[in-house]
């Protein structure tokens, strides 16, 4: 596993969404207060892009039929509308170091 930039610290606001890209791999960054999170980038259900959505009481919505995930590990809090169950994010570890927001992916 390696630690890999993704950016500032400064540069997000709670509530915040920002796509990166590690190598090939898209990811979305999430701040929440001062604490970042990072899962794939695209909904489990329909692979609606989640850089689209936004953060509300502290979940993560999807855009397209409001599928709600917990930042801090992935996991499905409420399928999208209409729908059945749904698999959870993938999530990866994140940690600020001198101002910059840094993702460990494999």
């Amino acid at each position: 596993m390696a630690w890999f930039k993704v950016g500032k610290e400064t540069s997000m606001k709670d509530g915040d969404l920002m796509k990166a890209k590690v190598n090939e791999l898209e990811v979305l960054i999430i701040r929440i207060k001062n604490n970042f999170y990072a899962t794939s980038c695209y909904c489990t259900h329909e692979d609606y892009d989640l850089s689209e959505g936004f953060v509300d009481d502290g979940k993560l919505i999807c855009p397209n039929h409001f599928a709600t995930f917990e930042p801090s590990n992935g996991s499905v809090v409420s399928p999208p509308e209409g729908s059945g169950d749904i698999s959870p994010l993938k999530s990866y570890k994140t940690k600020v170091e001198n101002g910059e927001i840094l993702v460990e992916v494999a």
